[in-house]
């Protein structure tokens, strides 16, 4: 569907069943309108309601029905559609391509702050040891870490595998360490079958965000900044500098 057809969708689509009746009735008197053009423009005939308005809107209301119910479909369908194309679906955070076009569009707008690359440790080996399916497991947990430290303005994704992406506005030095400390700390998931917890830790690599540097050299600084995380001993934030 094109970009015009799924604005035309937009417009005309009711959201709400008041909206069709609305909606709805905006359409019999087009229609209407259309058949008094007809029938006193173009046949010269006088219109008469009994005759010209009532039938035509008695075999036009289902149609009308009919129209409405599809397009409220199709609307409830593209939103549905959207919402699948911009969101990881084993942790429900939004995808590599969602966050990081809200992000570019934030700091185009002018916001500063800190943006950080988490990067699960050792995952490898946790897939290799008890498999994917646990490994999904830890996923999920790390993603239900992030949401619970950050705050209803931050923006977070999964940009693939295991790696994670933070951007906080207007935060500071100071309380970008504190939370960066928090995420880095051993995430425990408890499995069916495993005698222990197997503990999951983060490292990240964070940088301050200014309105000039592009969004992908802060990435690169942030991606940078995650090398060191790990080189350093894992499971630690380090910012670049």
């Amino acid at each position: 569907m094109g970009a015009g057809m799924n604005e035309l969708v937009d417009l005309t689509a009711p959201r709400t069943w008041f909206g069709a009746l609305v909606k709805g009735s905006i359409f019999l008197v087009l229609i209407h309108l259309l058949n008094y053009g007809v029938t006193v423009g173009l046949r010269g005939v006088p219109y008469s309601i009994d005759a010209d308005f009532m039938p035509t809107m008695v075999i036009a209301l289902p149609f009308i029905a009919m129209i409405m119910a599809v397009m409220r479909h199709q609307h409830t369908l593209q939103a549905k559609l959207t919402i699948l194309a911009s969101t990881d679906m084993l942790t429900g955070l939004p995808n590599r391509r969602a966050f990081l076009s809200r992000t570019t569009e934030v700091t185009r707008g002018g916001q500063a702050g800190a943006l950080m690359l988490l990067d699960a440790d050792h995952f490898k080996k946790v897939n290799d040891t008890y498999g994917h399916a646990v490994g999904d497991v830890c996923l999920i947990a790390i993603a239900k870490r992030l949401r619970a430290n950050l705050r209803s303005c931050d923006l977070v994704g999964r940009l693939g595998g295991e790696e994670f992406s933070i951007f906080m506005p207007g935060i500071g030095a100071a309380q970008a360490l504190v939370i960066g400390n928090r995420l880095c700390t051993a995430i425990g998931v408890a499995q069916d079958g495993l005698d222990r917890n197997i503990e999951v830790t983060l490292s990240i690599g964070a940088v301050f965000c200014d309105t000039q540097t592009p969004f992908d050299k802060l990435m690169a600084k942030a991606d940078a900044a995650l090398y060191r995380a790990k080189a350093e001993g894992r499971a630690r934030m380090v910012l670049w500098a």
